[in-house]
């Protein structure tokens, strides 16, 4: 809760903690509480779609790094798409499949990717 103190009285907030040594089940808690079944479905869908791209394109890289650069240049250009695990959502998403925007979105991006990654490999 925020009250109107002085700097100096005020609780010191401790910095968040980015370092990849910190075990992801730890990253994934708020006050106790678990985040585990929130799950954002672009990233499964940008899987699958960078690996079907990337099967008529053999000319681009497939090294780990260069795909992780496309995945990861894709899903920065769409908006995420989150969902509880065991919320109707899923189930509605399960059946119908994402909105048309958001996969309309994710082709573009992932193709913007394989190029800009594709015309400049990590490596």
């Amino acid at each position: 809760m925020y009250t109107d103190q002085p700097n100096h009285e005020r609780e010191e907030q401790q910095p968040l903690s980015s370092s990849p040594a910190t075990v992801e089940g730890e990253m994934r808690q708020v006050l106790g509480v678990r985040l585990d079944r929130i799950r954002n479905a672009v990233e499964v869908l940008a899987c699958r779609m960078l690996e079907q791209k990337l099967e008529r394109c053999p000319e681009v890289c497939r090294c780990q790094q260069c795909v992780e650069d496309m995945y990861c240049v894709a899903l920065n250009r769409v908006p995420p798409l989150y969902y509880h695990s065991a919320s109707s959502f899923a189930r509605r998403l399960e059946d119908q499949g994402p909105p048309t925007d958001i996969l309309e979105a994710l082709d573009r991006a992932i193709d913007h990717a394989i190029i800009v990654v594709g015309q400049n490999p990590s490596h």
